[in-house]
Formats: C-alpha cells, structure tokens, sequence
C-alpha cells in the first residue's frame, strides 16, 4: 500500500508525507515515510523533514513493532526516535503498551565580547510510555483512547531558545515533534456500507515547558475512488493557551496493491 498526504493550517503550516507499506510474509508488514513539514512564519519557520522505518510482526493474538524516526532542520532543531511496542488482539478489542527514547539536538550560538561567535549543540534525552486500546461496542461502531507520558533528563526551560521552540507544539501540523509533558486522546468510528469510515477524534496535549494546553477536535472520512484507490479527507481544529486558534486541514491517498 502506498500513502500520498498533505496538510495545512490558516497559519501558514503544512506538511507533506509519503508512506509504503509492504507484507514480505503473512505475519509482517514493513513501513518506510519520508516527508517535509514547515512551521508557522511567526515562529522560527523551521524546514523540517521526516524519515522513518517500522516493522509489525504478529503472532495468532499477539503483535510486536519497531519504528525509528530522524525528525528536523539541522539549523533549529534535530530529534532521533527509536520506539517499541507490544499490543495483544482479539475481536472485538486490541489494547497495546509502547515505550520511546528520543534523542534531541539543540544547536544555538554564542557572542563573545569581542564580537567573534561559537557554535555548540545540546542534546537532551527522553522516554515516554504510551497506552492505546480499541473496542468494537456494535457491528460498525468502534471507540479509540490513547495516553502518552514524556519524560525528559534535563530542565527544559534552562536550555537556550527553548521558548522560541515551544511554539511547535502550538500548531496540530507539528505536535508529534514538540516538548509535550503528555497527549491524551479518543476517538470514535463509524462504518458505512462496505468501505467508508467517519472517524471523530478528541486530543489535548500539554507543553512540557509551560504546561500550556493545546486542546483539538478533527473528523475524518475514508471512502473508495478508484478499485483500488481510497482518499481520506480530514478537518480539525486546534486551540492552545499561547496561540491563536485555527482551522487545519488535508488529504490522503492509499493505493493498494495485490
């Protein structure tokens, strides 16, 4: 299966991402992604992108996934993702438990009195455990919930230019790439016919470094355009204590092969 999506924000963020999913075998299915995201012009207008490799092995009821992910714009911010997680199946429900350290780089640049400049990176180290569970309560109703808690080694409000940066997690384009202290999520899906999905979906986030909040809703719908093509188009809204709320919005296309 082939992914082609694209997203943007009134705030002039958007994001454009790329995925290949391919089943060597029965009980395994591989993941490649490759995109580029750009933030808000009132932030720092970072030029991010996105490289990404997963695998999910399943046996009868349980499933096992890796996923490492390089994120970032070598002159603002770079983060280096390794994740796990173990997620047991049956019919009517599937609950998963992951873990995820991340790797962060924070380059910045030093004056001295003499006027001459010097380069330095930090890096900053964190882990995070999530939660997700499903459970089919009718023939073509489905619930969704998802917890994420993050944890960092270092004090992030003593690193430099970290206020500047804590704007990513302001816009829903960047999130996943920010200093969240934790995301909470739920979601609800309804079947149509054969092959059409509406999904409506609740999170809030809160920033690791100021415990501002950023609270969306977005609804989703997949539905068939071609024998083997599928577009989803998705429309959400974001609201978050430090930034002005906004309308986001996009499209995916999956092809599928044989």
């Amino acid at each position: 299966m082939l992914g082609l999506g694209a997203q943007a924000d009134e705030h002039d963020a958007h994001s454009f991402l790329g995925t290949s999913y391919f089943a060597p075998g029965p009980r395994t299915w591989l993941t490649f992604a490759a995109g580029k995201s750009s933030t808000p012009a009132e932030g720092e207008n970072i030029e991010a992108s996105t490289l990404l490799i997963g695998v999910d092995h399943r046996l009868d009821k349980v499933g096992f996934t890796f996923e490492a992910e390089r994120w970032g714009d070598s002159g603002a911010l770079e983060t280096t993702d390794l994740s796990g997680s173990v997620y047991f199946d049956r019919d009517r429900w599937r609950v998963g438990f992951g873990y995820e350290t991340r790797d962060i780089e924070i380059p910045f640049t030093l004056t001295g009195p003499l006027g001459g400049t010097i380069h330095r990176t930090i890096d900053v180290a964190g882990d995070s455990v999530s939660f997700d569970a499903s459970v089919a309560l009718a023939e073509r109703w489905r619930l969704y919930l998802g917890l994420h808690e993050n944890d960092y080694e270092r004090n992030l409000n003593v690193l430099p230019r970290i206020a500047t940066l804590n704007w990513l997690s302001a816009s829903a384009l960047t999130l996943a790439n920010s200093f969240l202290d934790h995301d909470r999520s739920f979601a609800v899906e309804r079947t149509f016919g054969a092959a059409t999905l509406v999904n409506v979906r609740f999170a809030t986030d809160a920033s690791a470094i100021d415990g501002a909040e950023l609270d969306t809703i977005e609804a989703a719908v997949l539905f068939p355009i071609g024998r083997r093509v599928d577009l989803e188009v998705n429309l959400g809204h974001g609201a978050s204590d430090f930034f002005e709320s906004g309308l986001y919005g996009g499209l995916l296309f999956l092809v599928y092969g044989r």
